[in-house]
């Protein structure tokens, strides 16, 4: 399970990494300027609980896995 969770918490960091790139980009920070766009804000928001949820279940599934192999 210690691969998995390795593994989940790298997808989890580069889905936030994307998602934050999407923000920028729909900002148009990239250009110089910040335009307050709601699909930005969407995207950082849906990085944002992606990973955290992606991190929390493979915690959530390694802790149930340890109480039933007690």
């Amino acid at each position: 399970m210690k691969g998995l969770k390795t593994f989940v918490s790298v997808a989890a960091v580069v889905v936030l990494l994307i998602c934050v790139y999407s923000f920028l980009l729909g900002n148009k920070v990239f250009e110089g300027k910040f335009e307050n766009e709601s699909i930005g804000w969407y995207f950082l928001a849906k990085g944002i609980f992606c990973s955290i949820m992606m991190y929390l279940l493979v915690s959530v599934l390694e802790l149930v896995r340890e109480k039933r192999g007690k």
